[in-house]
């Protein structure tokens, strides 16, 4: 059974400026250094849920330090999931990010979960340096819509490493296994055919879980969440696809519930980030997975059921970051590790 009731996710949507024909998307600038951008019904302009009497708060980061894992990927963007909707103007003097001391600028986009709530992403406007200590200060009077206060001073800490060794470019396959694929958390290239899951073309698929330890000897991040890193790809690109098939021990018993795995795909260059919400439990829902036996590691608690969606194709359009550039996945257990998911991906165009 789930242990937690806690926030399900739709994950971010990072952009470095704002698409005017989105009705519930809006730009404010907060100084020369930051932009937020709010997508979605995550953000508020007003204080209006007059019923709101909690204050709200962080559920999980991404990164966390608190796991034991101190150093992360510096093309690593920050996520911050909330308890509730977050009131926009009270961030502008409420966040604070430093490299080594030094201020830094970046984007801070606010998206809506799955079920309203906020999920907040900083980018840095530049890679964060490698070997910095980055400082994410969250200040105690950010509110929600409700007007309650945070109360307190989130601080999230970490230092940076450097990432793959090596390009992403010729790798599309992963034909070349880890070549320019960095993983945090739980994450490996898997080899022909693991239990219902067969690559699409070649040997090889990609995979990484919220689980620990079940493809790798890694754990996830806080024992929710993990991340693959592909790059840098040294070619300017506008779009890409890629083919992908998620898997969950949520099917069918957690659909339609808050335990809602999700998986988030972002583009990161030297123009800006762009990032797109992929699939969840609760988008999948009943009818679109099939029963998946077999795969290691799965299930790995609760009942023999686990779902599988097969291979699907996804194209995004993402305008011109610049390069080089990275592009990574992010699955997401939002700290409830009773029960995993994995999401496999092949086949990378751009």
């Amino acid at each position: 059974m789930k242990k937690y009731v806690l926030l399900n996710l739709l994950l971010l949507l990072v952009a470095f400026g704002c698409s005017k024909d989105k009705n519930n998307e809006t730009e404010m600038e907060v100084d020369t250094d930051y932009v937020i951008v709010n997508h979605g019904e995550g953000g508020v302009s007003n204080i209006n849920d007059t019923n709101d009497g909690t204050a709200p708060y962080i559920v999980q980061a991404v990164p966390a330090s608190d796991n034991g894992q101190m150093e992360f990927t510096n093309t690593l963007p920050i996520i911050l999931f909330f308890n509730d909707k977050l009131y926009l103007n009270s961030l502008a003097e409420n966040i604070e990010v430093t490299q080594d001391g030094s201020l830094i600028g970046g984007i801070i986009t606010i998206n809506e979960g799955a079920n309203g709530f906020a999920i907040l992403t900083f980018s840095p406007s530049q890679t964060f340096t490698v070997g910095a200590e980055i400082i994410f200060n969250l200040k105690e009077g950010v509110q929600d819509d409700g007007g309650n206060v945070l109360g307190f001073d989130y601080n999230l800490s970490f230092t940076t490493k450097t990432g793959a060794a090596s390009n992403f470019d010729g790798n599309e396959n992963f034909e070349s296994g880890t070549l320019g694929v960095a993983f945090i958390g739980d994450g490996a290239i898997m080899n022909g055919t693991q239990g219902c899951v067969a690559p699409v073309s070649g040997s090889n698929f990609a995979v990484i879980t919220s689980g620990d330890q079940l493809v790798s000897g890694n754990a996830a991040i806080a024992g929710a969440s993990s991340v693959m890193i592909l790059g840098p790809i040294s070619n300017s690109f506008s779009s890409f696809s890629f083919q992908y098939n998620f898997l969950s021990a949520e099917f069918q018993e957690f659909v339609g519930s808050d335990y809602d795995d999700s998986v988030v795909v972002t583009a990161v260059g030297p123009n800006g980030a762009y990032s797109k919400f992929l699939t969840s439990v609760n988008t999948v829902g009943l009818d679109n997975n099939t029963q998946c036996t077999g795969f290691p590691g799965m299930p790995d608690e609760g009942d023999k059921y686990v779902g599988a969606t097969g291979w699907l194709n996804k194209s995004s359009a993402i305008g011109n970051i610049g390069s080089p550039a990275y592009i990574i996945f992010t699955i997401t257990d939002v700290a409830d590790a009773a029960l995993s998911s994995i999401i496999a991906i092949e086949n990378i165009t751009y």
